[in-house]
């Protein structure tokens, strides 16, 4: 067993033995439950060496002697014995082993728009429908829609329309030292369209003349001010004024940023996307799914098609037209990132391919693209973006799946654009991107009501979505939604999912199955359980939401959280060398010093307060804390450690993933939770769960771990590890090659592999193949080929 002492394994074979901690979660009785534990552990240990003494192993050689290289690579040509032996039944091996379909090219729409949507919009050919941009709504795209900086919001008893402004004609503020404070508030010159302050002076805004055509765009663009922080703290007079922070003279001085051509000091320079370089206002590249497919022009989120080509990707061709070349090539940086979608292809790319083939719906822009426009911050809402000379940076985003799951199933060979053989339809809304930032920079806008929490926005938002499907489209109502597959990826992901979407197939990040539950939430502005009624919304949200379960493991399923290759740039997942694990229990985040009792369930407090009491740190190497308390680099702490610790935050944690991209057992204290991919993986091969209310014994039940049995788990972790990250992007497999190159060809790590193959084998061995193969993606398609019969 794992003691006090340095943490040298035992040398020994472990089996692919599918051993199921479940008791913790069925039994209310926490001794029995520990009887039964050590009486499975043993059970386990047993038949370990029985598998060991018949040759059979999780991860290849584990003896002292053993290879710390993998056998066999994992490519696409790899045996499916190997790419499928961690997943349940036959999910994966139905995949690959189908009856592939014929591959149809694609129909196209000849529905004109009016009055060519005012020049503005796009036109979607399908239905006739103009998709119009920030600025712009209506039939033709020619109702004007401002979203002016301002000083002050609605509140909810306000009755008023039109958001609250407090620029003038000019697009100035009307007087710098009157109170109020939003994130909008402009000592520049606003763009209205956006909410977004700029410069005044002369390297500022100078914005269209007034009678100008529809679309015009300024005389000149200017410096952007994207927030408080780059704002002058008082007037040219020394009056303060409202959360300004810096000096007035560094921006509007003889030698301010906005005056002079090469500034003494340089605002952020952290958005709007589209502009960048060493003073702010140079054009840069900016982020739209799929990179327009190289028929558009991307703004800020928006693609504003070429001639003739639709869709929110500007992917389909008006029928009648021929198809152009892709302009992708001429913009590498974007060509290195995505390329053009094969379902747009004539002829088409192959015969045949592999179901579950899925319709992306072209939703109205309010729902997806208005909101990527008013993010304004270049590193909010996606999981990439470009920085500086159009280089692609991916983003510590946690909520990045949002965009990477939308832009994949646009390049993907899963993608239809005829919705009559699509398997499954895909709503690609960008709800935490409207929780924030959107919601709240500005006085708009709003879905329905400026008051109550903020996930009351999306409820408004996703019962809107589903009108409008109901209403452009038939094929909401053709199976009851089954095939409609909607994206939580917030904090306590379906928990507040209105009863609309109730059979639709979810993806979430929150596997919590109690029917009867409340909002665990320590941020009350994210608290479900309190009502809100309002003159717009008289009878409330509460109704629109209750009688569901946040998750069910029969149709929906708990996929990992986005993480970037940076994140876990020291793991052997990325072929850096497998290191001793000397810490034995590890987590670094934040332990709840600031927070109420209801953060973590109150998980993170007591592990924190035993350890720092206990002093286990010296005593146990166990690192828990903040980042004051545990200093160093997190990839490579979680990369040294053998147990890490998963305990709920204000909804899910993202320790699940940390955990195990970087090959350390997570240590479960979440009671009534399917972690990530549970549906799909034996996770208790690889995982530890102790009931909440055993939280404090963590460390004597770690303690009293066989060291086979860990083993074991390391061995089954070395199987799974790559499926629970996202790498199947051109520009992110890339990026993800790189790192493991530079690991293997770093000499301090050539000399720690070298130094490591003479001594005992550790585990997982580091990872050795493709890293686009059988990733998250993958793993989701394959999940939901297999519930293709249920959504009939």
């Amino acid at each position: 067993m794992i003691r006090d002492g340095p943490l040298h394994l035992s040398s020994i074979k472990t089996c692919n033995f599918i051993y199921r901690n479940r008791l913790c979660m069925v039994t209310h009785n926490p001794s029995r439950m520990w009887n039964h534990w050590l009486f499975f552990s043993v059970l386990n240990v047993a038949l370990c060496l029985v598998c060991a003494l018949a040759g059979f192993g999780n991860d290849g050689p584990t003896s002292s002697h053993g290879s710390q290289e993998r056998k066999v690579a994992l490519t696409e040509d790899a045996p499916l014995s190997l790419r499928c032996s961690s997943i349940k039944g036959s999910l994966c091996l139905d995949f690959h082993h189908q009856k592939e379909v014929p591959w149809r090219t694609a129909p196209r729409g000849a529905v004109e728009c009016p009055d060519n949507c005012n020049n503005v919009g796009r036109c979607n050919y399908d239905t006739g429908y103009c998709d119009c941009p920030v600025g712009w709504a209506g039939a033709a795209c020619k109702t004007r829609q401002k979203r002016p900086c301002t000083n002050s919001f609605r509140s909810p008893e306000d009755n008023r329309t039109e958001p609250l402004s407090h620029i003038g004609p000019d697009k100035r503020d009307l007087n710098w030292t009157e109170m109020g404070l939003t994130p909008s508030r402009c000592y520049g010159i606003c763009d209205d369209d956006f909410g977004l302050c700029y410069c005044d002076g002369p390297m500022g805004r100078i914005p269209a003349p007034d009678d100008a055509p529809p679309g015009t765009p300024p005389i000149r663009r200017g410096r952007p001010l994207l927030n408080l922080h780059d704002m002058p703290n008082t007037t040219y007079d020394g009056k303060p004024v409202p959360g300004g922070v810096q000096p007035y003279d560094n921006v509007y001085g003889p030698e301010g940023y906005c005056n002079v051509t090469k500034p003494k000091w340089v605002a952020g320079c952290g958005g709007p996307e589209d502009l960048n370089g060493e003073y702010c206002d140079e054009p840069n590249e900016s982020f739209c799914p799929g990179g327009c497919s190289g028929h558009g022009t991307c703004n800020l989120g928006f693609c504003k098609c070429d001639e003739g080509y639709y869709g929110h990707d500007c992917a389909r061709r008006k029928a009648g037209l021929p198809l152009r070349p892709s302009r992708l090539g001429d913009s590498p940086w974007v060509a290195n990132q995505v390329h053009e979608p094969p379902a747009a292809m004539e002829p088409v790319p192959k015969l045949t391919r592999k179901r579950p083939l899925i319709y992306v719906y072209d939703l109205e822009p309010m729902y997806q693209s208005k909101l990527l426009q008013y993010r304004l911050a270049s590193a909010w809402c996606t999981h990439r973006y470009y920085i500086r000379q159009n280089q692609t940076r991916f983003s510590e985003w946690c909520y990045g799946v949002e965009s990477a799951l939308h832009e994949y199933l646009l390049i993907s060979e899963h993608r239809t654009f005829d919705p009559e053989e699509a398997d499954y339809f895909y709503v690609p809304y960008y709800g935490t991107c409207m929780i924030w930032p959107v919601l709240h920079w500005a006085d708009f806008p709003y879905f329905h009501t400026t008051g109550g929490p903020r996930v009351l926005q999306v409820i408004n938002m996703l019962v809107d979505i589903v009108e409008w499907i109901d209403k452009m489209h038939p094929f909401w109502r053709r199976r009851g939604g089954r095939d409609h597959i909607f994206l939580f990826p917030h904090d306590e992901g379906a928990c507040w999912a209105p009863k609309v979407l109730l059979n639709a197939t979810w993806l979430t990040h929150w596997g919590r199955m109690d029917l009867v539950h409340e909002s665990k939430t320590s941020f009350e502005a994210d608290n479900y359980t309190k009502d809100y009624v309002g003159w717009r919304q008289p009878e409330g949200f509460a109704k629109l939401i209750s009688g569901h379960p946040c998750y069910d493991p029969v149709k929906d399923l708990v996929i990992p959280i986005w993480r970037p290759p940076q994140h876990y740039w020291r793991s052997p997942l990325l072929s850096a060398p497998s290191k001793p694990r000397d810490i034995f229990l590890f987590f670094r985040g934040d332990v709840g010093k600031q927070r109420t009792i209801l953060y973590s369930r109150g998980v993170r407090q007591k592990i924190y307060k035993l350890a720092k009491d206990n002093d286990w740190a010296d005593k146990y190497r166990v690192l828990i804390g903040d980042g004051s308390d545990v200093p160093g680099d997190y990839s490579d702490l979680l990369s040294r450690s053998l147990f890490c610790l998963v305990a709920t935050g204000d909804g899910w944690s993202a320790r699940t993933e940390d955990a195990v991209l970087h090959g350390c057992i997570p240590v479960i204290i979440i009671d009534g939770v399917h972690i990530k991919f549970e549906t799909v993986f034996n996770v208790d091969e690889f995982t530890i769960r102790i009931p909440e209310g055993n939280a404090s014994r963590i460390l004597e039940i770690l303690q009293a771990i066989p060291e086979a049995k860990v083993r074991s788990m390391q061995a089954y972790l070395g199987r799974v590890w790559h499926r629970y990250r996202y790498a199947n992007l051109p520009g992110l497999a890339s990026e993800l090659r790189r790192y493991m190159e530079s690991n293997v060809a770093d000499p301090l790590s050539r000399e720690a592999a070298e130094l490591s193959a003479r001594k005992e084998v550790r585990l997982p061995r580091p990872f050795k193949g493709d890293p686009a193969v059988d990733d998250a993606f993958a793993t989701i398609m394959q999940w939901l080929y297999s519930r293709i019969p249920f959504t009939r």
